[in-house]
């Protein structure tokens, strides 16, 4: 992988070389923290000056804060993404990727905050136009994604009768 400018916003994840359908391309790791800490963290973020913070909910009041200034952190959301998850923090090729292509994930994947919302400019024909933390809910991710969540939201899922 390596970090470009991104026509989807600001910087971006770009594959070096051709990626295989199935490959994995990314494991993450980082901090555990509960829904306060993670809202403290977030508040704290709001600050310009201070670092991004990537987040995954693990479980209903336990996220993964992943390490900030790595590759990984440039990744942007995309709602027909190449890459999907393939294990609890595993992401790999959903297609063959072509070198040069930029890399992208559904962010619905890994997010269950309802508070969470932001705008996409993707550009795909399949736009949603804003991700929110409560798309695990929609039918037609759930259809195209199958278990291809992080398994908090998979749980959630099966739950919820998916």
């Amino acid at each position: 992988m390596t970090v470009g400018p991104s026509p989807i916003a600001g910087w971006g994840l770009f594959a070096r070389v051709p990626v295989p359908a199935g490959t994995v391309v990314s494991r993450l790791g980082g901090r555990l923290v509960g829904t306060g800490e993670l809202r403290a963290i977030l508040a704290a973020a709001a600050d310009p000056r201070g670092p991004y913070v990537d987040t995954i909910v693990v479980w209903p009041d336990l996220h993964l804060v992943l390490p900030p200034r790595r590759p990984n952190g440039y990744g942007n959301h995309g709602c027909d993404p190449n890459l999907w998850w393939v294990g609890p923090y595993e992401l790999a090729a959903r297609r063959d990727i072509a070198a040069g292509e930029e890399l992208t994930n559904d962010y619905a994947t890994s997010t269950g905050e309802s508070e969470f919302r932001m705008s996409c400019a993707c550009g795909s024909a399949l736009c949603r136009g804003t991700v929110t933390g409560d798309d695990w809910r929609l039918p037609a991710l759930r259809e195209r994604y199958g278990t291809h969540w992080v398994p908090a939201l998979l749980d959630r899922i099966r739950s919820d009768g998916g």
